[in-house]
C-alpha cells in the first residue's frame, strides 16, 4: 500500500482527470453489468417458457399478485428461493406455457392474456403470429443491448482518452522534477553511479508509471466494481449456484499469492538486468573511439552478449511465472462453468432455475474471471511501477545542494585561503594533508605536481563539488561553505583538460545558453572567426571539432561568464603549439586583474606565474616564484630539468 500511495503523490496534482475517469468508469461498469441481466430478462420473459401449471397453491400467493393466477404462476415473477421451494415441496407441475397474444383453440385464460402448453404451442405453424408481443419486446432488448455497446464503447473512448492524458501530465511532471532534482544533486553522487541507470530513471521508470496510470489505476477501480456488481447479481439470480461457483475463488486465492511473489522477484530481477545493460550501452557508445583504437571489439561484444543473455533469461523467468498462471485462472474458470452446466442444468430441470438466469451465470461469470485473467499483464505493469518509483523516490530523496540559500558578497575581490586543509573522497585516505595557501586578488597561481597528488581536487574543493573534512577554504575572508551556492560558482570559470561540448550551436556552448554579448567579439579576440564558425552545428561531445578548436571553444566559454576566478586545469596539454600560443596571447589581457589558478604538467608554461606551488602525496612541500625553486634545485627543479632534458 505504501507503493501505490507513492504512485498516487504524482497524480494527486490532476485529480480533476482522475475524479472524471472514475466517474466514466463506474457508468461504463454499470452498462457492462446490466448486459447479461438483459439477456436474462429476454430468455425468461419472451422466450422460455413463461407460466407452470401449479400442483398445490402456496399460502403466500397472495404476496406475489402478478405472479398466481388461479392454478398457475408466472415463473419469472417470483424470487429465485421462493421458486426452489415451491419445488422442493412438489408445488410445481411439469406442464408449462408459453404466454400468446390471441385467443384460439386450446389456449386458456390467463388474467387479460392467454397460455398455450409447449406440446400444443409446438404443433402450430404460425407461432410468431401468435407471440408478436414476444417478438416486440425482444426487437426492443435488442435496440437497448445495442445501444448500450455504443454507449459503452464511447464511454471507453473517453476513459482511454482521459486517462492518457492524466499519464502523460503525470509523466511529465515526473520527468521534470527529475531532471531539476538531477540537476541540483552534488557531484560526489554522479561519481559513485552508472548514466545509463540515471537514464533508465528519466526515461524508462517515468514511462512505466504511465503504464501504471494509462492501464491499472482506473482500471483496477472498473474490475473492483465489476467483481461486487456481477458476484451480488449473482447472489439475487440464485444463492446456492452463486456460492457453488464461487468456491473456486479461494484455490485462485492461493494461486494468486504465489504467483505474485515469484512474479516480483522475476520482474525486479529484470528491471535490474536491464539498468546494467542501459549503463554497459552508455558506456560503450561513449568509448566507441577507445574501442575500436585498441581492437576491443571481440571483448565488449562478449560482455554485451554476456549482460543480454542474463536479461533474457530475466524475462523467461517472467515469462514461466505468467505462464503458469494464466492457464489456472482459465482452468478455473472453466471449472466454475462446469459446476454451473451441472448444477444449473438440475435445477432447470427441477424448474428452480432458469434458462435465461443459466446464460446470464456463464455471462458472469467470464467477466468475473476476465480481471483475475488480466491480473497477470496488470501484476506485471503494477510490479515495474512499483519498483519504478521506488527507485525514482530513493533518487528523489538524495541530497540536493541548497541553491537559494547562504551569503552574497557584494564585491568579490578574489582572495583566496586555504587553512590547514584535510580531504579524502573515501574515509581517511587522505588526498589533501593540512594544506594551506593564500592567494591574492590578481595573483597567477600555478599548482604542479605528479599525477595524483591532489591539484584537480583542489579545483573541485573551491567550487565545493566536495566539502572539505577539515580545515577552511575562504573567499574574501568568508569560508566558502557559507556562502550561497549559485554566487560562489558564479566568481569562477573552470576549464579542463578534456573539453565537454553539447549538441546545439557554437554560440550555445558558449553562452550556455545565457545572453551574454556577441561571441564573434570572442571569436575575433582570440583570432579564430576564420575557422570557428558561428553558425556551425556542434555534434554530441564536439566530435566535429579538433580538439584545439574544442579547448579554444572551451575558453571562450570561460572567458565569457566575466569570473573573478579563472580555473585552468591541463588546459593547453592537448593541443598544438600554434593553438597554445594564441591562447596564451589572449590570456595575457584578458586575465588582467583576475586571480587565475594554473594547473600545468608543461612546466615552460609557468614560469610568469606570481607564484608557483609545488604538490606531492597531498601536502604542499615548495611554494615560490619559477626563479626561486630553480635556485632552490629541490623537487620542482627536479621536474624542470626532467622536462627540458626531454624536450632537448
Amino acid at each position: 500500500m505504501g507503493e501505490f500511495r507513492r504512485l498516487l503523490k504524482f497524480v494527486l496534482p490532476y485529480k480533476k482527470f482522475l475524479i472524471i475517469s472514475i466517474f466514466v468508469v463506474l457508468i461504463s461498469a454499470f452498462v457492462e453489468l446490466s448486459m447479461p441481466y438483459l439477456i436474462k430478462i429476454a430468455i425468461d420473459k419472451h422466450i422460455s417458457p413463461q407460466v407452470v401449471q401449479l400442483n398445490k397453491i402456496p399460502e403466500w400467493k397472495d404476496k406475489y399478485p402478478q405472479a398466481f393466477y388461479e392454478n398457475f404462476v408466472l415463473i419469472y415473477e417470483i424470487p429465485n428461493h421462493l421458486r426452489s421451494e415451491l419445488e422442493k415441496l412438489g408445488y410445481l407441475s411439469e406442464k408449462k406455457y408459453y404466454i400468446i397474444s390471441d385467443s384460439m383453440e386450446n389456449a386458456i385464460k390467463f388474467k387479460d392474456k392467454y397460455i398455450i402448453s409447449v406440446e400444443e404451442y409446438s404443433k402450430l405453424e404460425n407461432k410468431f403470429a401468435l407471440r408478436k408481443d414476444d417478438i416486440k419486446a425482444i426487437i426492443f432488448i435488442s435496440v437497448v443491448y445495442i445501444g448500450l455497446l455504443v454507449l459503452d464503447f464511447i464511454l471507453v473512448y473517453l476513459q482511454i482518452l482521459i486517462l492518457t492524458i492524466l499519464g502523460q501530465k503525470s509523466v511529465f511532471e515526473i520527468r521534470t522534477k527529475l531532471f531539476e532534482h538531477l540537476l541540483k544533486l552534488r557531484i560526489e553522487f554522479f561519481q559513485k553511479q552508472k548514466v545509463g541507470r540515471l537514464v533508465t530513471r528519466v526515461a524508462n521508470d517515468a514511462d512505466a508509471i504511465n503504464e501504471f496510470y494509462t492501464s491499472v489505476l482506473v482500471n483496477l477501480i472498473r474490475d473492483i466494481v465489476l467483481i461486487i456488481g456481477i458476484v451480488i447479481l449473482m447472489l439475487i439470480m440464485n444463492v446456492k449456484i452463486t456460492l457453488i461457483v464461487l468456491s473456486i475463488i479461494p484455490f485462485l486465492i492461493i494461486a494468486s499469492a504465489i504467483f505474485r511473489y515469484y512474479a516480483r522477484k522475476a520482474y525486479d530481477n529484470v528491471r535490474r538486468i536491464l539498468g546494467d545493460l542501459n549503463a554497459f550501452l552508455n558506456e560503450s557508445i561513449v568509448g566507441i573511439s577507445a574501442i575500436q583504437a585498441f581492437n576491443g571489439q571481440a571483448h565488449m561484444f562478449k560482455k554485451f552478449s554476456n549482460v543480454n543473455t542474463d536479461l533474457y533469461k530475466a524475462f523467461l523467468n517472467v515469462i514461466y511465472v505468467f505462464g503458469i498462471f494464466m492457464p489456472i485462472v482459465s482452468l478455473a474458470s472453466s471449472i466454475a462453468i462446469a459446476f454451473l452446466i451441472y448444477q444449473g442444468g438440475i435445477d432447470i430441470i427441477k424448474q428452480s432455475f432458469t434458462f435465461g438466469s443459466l446464460v446470464a451465470f456463464i455471462n458472469y461469470i467470464e467477466m468475473l474471471f476476465n480481471p483475475i485473467r488480466d491480473l497477470a499483464e496488470k501484476y506485471n505493469t503494477m510490479q515495474s511501477a512499483f519498483i519504478a518509483s521506488k527507485r525514482i523516490f530513493l533518487l528523489m530523496s538524495e541530497k540536493t545542494e541548497n541553491y537559494s540559500q547562504g551569503k552574497i558578497i557584494q564585491d568579490v575581490k578574489g582572495r583566496i585561503e586555504f587553512k590547514n586543509v584535510y580531504f579524502a573522497y573515501e574515509e581517511e585516505n587522505w588526498v589533501l594533508k593540512d594544506f594551506n595557501l593564500t592567494i591574492e586578488p590578481g595573483q597567477k597561481v600555478a599548482i604542479v605536481g605528479p599525477t595524483g597528488s591532489g591539484k584537480t581536487t583542489i579545483m573541485n574543493l573551491l567550487l565545493r563539488f566536495w566539502d572539505v573534512q577539515k580545515g577552511q577554504i575562504l573567499l574574501d575572508g568568508v569560508d566558502i561553505r557559507e556562502l550561497n551556492i549559485s554566487f560562489l560558482r558564479s566568481q569562477f570559470s573552470w576549464v579542463l583538460q578534456d573539453v565537454f561540448l553539447f549538441s546545439g550551436s557554437v554560440k550555445d556552448n558558449v553562452f550556455l545558453y545565457r545572453k551574454n554579448g556577441k561571441i564573434e567579439n570572442y571569436l575575433d579576440y582570440f583570432g579564430v572567426s576564420e575557422y570557428i564558425k558561428v553558425d556551425k552545428l556542434v555534434n554530441e561531445r564536439g566530435t566535429t571539432f579538433s580538439q584545439g578548436q574544442r579547448q579554444i571553444i572551451s575558453f571562450i566559454r570561460a572567458i565569457a561568464n566575466n569570473p573573478k576566478i579563472l580555473l585552468l586545469d591541463e588546459a593547453t596539454s592537448s593541443i598544438d603549439q600554434e593553438t597554445e600560443n594564441i591562447i596564451q596571447k589572449s590570456l595575457e589581457k584578458l586575465l588582467k586583474d583576475k586571480t587565475a589558478i594554473i594547473i600545468a604538467h608543461r612546466l615552460s608554461t609557468i614560469k610568469n606565474a606570481d607564484k608557483i606551488v609545488v604538490l606531492y602525496n597531498g601536502e604542499k612541500i615548495e611554494e615560490g616564484k619559477h626563479e626561486e625553486l630553480i635556485n632552490k634545485k629541490g623537487f620542482y627543479y627536479h621536474l624542470y630539468s626532467i622536462q627540458f632534458e626531454a624536450i632537448n
